[in-house]
């Protein structure tokens, strides 16, 4: 028997099967309105970042006889510019890599993590490099003047000389360029998608200096004083829009605390530096075994840096794409 069409319902109830009408709820776990969660990306980067390492590092270079020779150089709280430069080297290659195989997932160009390719050793870096040399220069010069710091004698000449000032150069950069892009990289970015941009910095910032805590000489105070370094670094993240003015700033204040004045940094010491300085006098003026991070004329300065900074770089000068990118519109 068939049917004329005019005698169907014009608005025939189907049947629904309630289980597949019901939303996914494990999807909604791991996945948003905007995609991953950014809980789960940042889990997903560590995962990667961890991953890499381990390859790279622990199964790589510890099996090259040449790398365990540099790393066993280091020890004993004095660092070599070969291993600074072959660790932190590889460390850039991990970061890097963790953060690129990120930027396929999310679809997002690598240079919206912080360091844009555009802007590679452009104004803002050399403006940090011109920043952070005044920066130590004027702490050095605090602390000499208040008799806690004297200059001492050349330790190095002629063809040593200009070995050690451009290897130290080259890995402080390094330095500068893996610390600045692991924990104000991806991470700040993620981070900040999910809770906002200064709890994600303040988090990143206390983590970046109890990491610090690890090494040798370094303290309580010293930690603090990275971590408000941390804040710092964040900070000129959000009014620059990227990376490069704290990469340079970061690494001429190491390269200058290390080579050029010849002190601790974070509780360790360069092979090969500049002078025959020392220290001598309170631990609050000096920062004693922790170095010039540690004394209170680094907190002082570090307050005032806040300040110079947000008047040279007012925050009106934020572009759209920064505004969107730190305030977690994704």
């Amino acid at each position: 028997m068939s049917l004329d069409s005019s005698s169907i319902p014009e608005a025939l109830p189907t049947a629904v099967n309630p289980v597949l009408a019901e939303p996914d709820s494990w999807r909604r776990i791991f996945v948003g309105p905007s995609g991953i969660r950014p809980g789960w990306r940042l889990a997903l980067f560590l995962i990667f970042l961890v991953g890499l390492q381990l390859l790279l590092i622990q199964f790589g270079l510890r099996r090259i006889p040449a790398a365990r020779a540099i790393a066993q150089s280091s020890k004993g709280g004095t660092l070599t510019p070969q291993f600074q430069i072959m660790i932190e080297g590889a460390g850039i290659i991990v970061v890097f890599l963790a953060t690129a195989i990120m930027s396929r997932i999310e679809k997002r160009p690598f240079g919206m993590y912080g360091l844009d390719a555009r802007g590679a050793f452009g104004r803002n870096f050399w403006q940090g490099i011109l920043a952070g040399l005044a920066f130590e220069s004027i702490e050095i010069a605090v602390i000499s003047a208040l008799g806690g710091f004297s200059f001492g004698t050349l330790a190095l000449q002629g063809s040593a000389l200009v070995e050690f000032a451009a290897m130290w150069a080259i890995a402080f950069l390094l330095v500068g360029i893996l610390e600045e892009s692991l924990f104000r990289g991806y991470a700040q970015f993620t981070l900040a998608s999910g809770i906002g941009f200064w709890p994600a910095a303040i988090l990143l910032s206390i983590l970046f200096g109890a990491i610090h805590i690890s090494n040798g000489g370094e303290s309580w105070v010293g930690a603090l004083s990275v971590t408000l370094f941390g804040l710092f670094a964040c900070f000129t993240l959000r009014r620059t829009g990227n990376l490069w003015f704290i990469v340079g700033f970061h690494a001429a204040t190491d390269y200058a605390e290390s080579f050029i004045f010849s002190t601790p940094d974070s509780g360790l010491l360069a092979q090969g530096h500049l002078l025959n300085s020392s220290f001598h006098g309170s631990r609050w003026l000096t920062g004693g075994t922790v170095g010039p991070e540690g004394s209170v004329i680094d907190f002082a300065l570090l307050i005032l840096l806040f300040i110079v900074f947000a008047r040279l770089y007012p925050a009106k000068g934020e572009t759209r794409g920064q505004t969107e990118r730190f305030r977690g519109v994704f």
